[in-house]
């Protein structure tokens, strides 16, 4: 509860946004800016799920006197999640205040670095706090006090933020490489391109991983060569002992990759049918799918899985069977049909084989980079 130290003036409010994995330290955190005289709230606060709740999280972010977003390892290890949203929501809402208002209050509650933390650019302009697990710490308390007496924080110069900003943005532009066209009559060549296309992309996307996760993946890749590479004497005890060592260290590393990056195949991606024999159409339907794929590995990398057995047609219950064995959540699917000269594309819900969403597109000006991009704004949050 906010301090009742004085009762004419309300305690300002403080939204705070974090990944559920640092729901503790969000906790913890709560509990020391309710102390120091600020009304907070989160997501234990007693609200509905559904459309209730995302209306009432906008409402509160456009009406907070502060948005303080907890930004960590987690943070920086998802795509995607609803705390992103959320950071959107509060940046969208600084278009309409002065550059030198307080209203974004970030804080560090690990050793994540500043300079190439994942967050919106918007961030970078503002001082952070490091605020270890969520904990009191004098420079918490003493923002705090500036905060209930009405007092502006004060923000580092612009000049170094602006560049680190200038650098991320200009890292992003040449992060990863186009997308190969296909050529009428180099069926072969297109797919070696693509293929070069989704190794170049995804070791752009590794190597924007933290350096904690890499690390983990280069240890795990080297305990893999060495069981893979029997000596002459590999029936010792000695190689023996190594290698179950090598096993167990292997699962450790695995599994705190996966805590961390998330486990599973929520969705699962089929490639695309023809309906008629026809070589425009399945020109159309593997250069789509690919391009649908490809950007779907990049935006939820770790959850989105891949058949290599096309539907015979694009039916619904089909597809639900197909999700269920393999464990997935939904399935995307789609099919060219020469006839109705159209392309369509269908996500479905695997529990209850609902039509979640569906799209038609015309052969004639079909743009598989556009269909992807749209593809890939329909599918459900997977990383929550």
């Amino acid at each position: 509860m906010p301090s009742p130290s004085d009762s004419s003036h309300p305690a300002p409010s403080v939204f705070l946004s974090y990944a559920s994995e640092d729901r503790p330290a969000a906790q913890t955190l709560r509990h020391a800016l309710t102390a120091f005289g600020l009304e907070v709230w989160y997501d234990e606060s007693g609200l509905d799920g559904g459309d209730a709740w995302d209306q009432k999280i906008r409402r509160l972010i456009r009406e907070c006197d502060f948005f303080m977003p907890l930004i960590s390892a987690h943070t920086e290890a998802r795509a995607e999640g609803y705390f992103r949203r959320e950071w959107r929501l509060a940046v969208e809402r600084t278009l309409d205040m002065a550059d030198d208002h307080t209203f974004l209050l970030p804080v560090v509650i690990d050793d994540t670095n500043q300079g190439g933390a994942r967050v919106p650019e918007k961030f970078l302009s503002v001082q952070w706090l490091r605020v270890p697990g969520g904990r009191t710490t004098p420079a918490l308390e003493a923002r705090c006090r500036r905060l209930v007496a009405g007092q502006t924080v004060v923000q580092p110069p612009k000049t170094r933020p602006a560049q680190a900003a200038a650098t991320r943005l200009q890292a992003r532009t040449r992060e990863y490489p186009p997308f190969p066209r296909q050529e009428p009559g180099q069926t072969l060549r297109f797919w070696l391109q693509a293929v070069g296309w989704g190794f170049q992309s995804a070791w752009v996307f590794f190597q924007g991983l933290p350096r904690w996760v890499r690390a983990g993946v280069y240890i795990w890749l080297a305990i893999v060569a060495l069981e893979a590479t029997p000596d002459k004497d590999d029936r010792t005890p000695h190689n023996t002992n190594v290698t179950n060592v090598g096993s167990q260290i292997a699962r450790q590393i695995t599994a705190q990759v996966g805590q961390q990056l998330g486990v599973g195949r929520p969705l699962l991606a089929i490639p695309f049918s023809v309906l008629a024999d026809d070589p425009a159409s399945q020109q159309l339907a593997d250069s789509t799918f690919a391009q649908v794929y490809g950007r779907l590995g990049l935006s939820h990398s770790g959850y989105v899985s891949l058949t290599k057995e096309r539907l015979p047609a694009p039916d619904l219950s089909a597809a639900v069977e197909r999700g269920r064995a393999h464990h997935a959540k939904y399935v995307l699917f789609g099919a060219v049909d020469n006839h109705a000269q159209s392309l369509s594309v269908r996500i479905v819900a695997v529990a209850d084989g609902s039509l979640l969403w569906s799209q038609s597109y015309s052969m004639a000006d079909a743009d598989p980079a556009k269909i992807a991009a749209d593809v890939a704004s329909k599918v459900p949050a997977l990383g929550d």
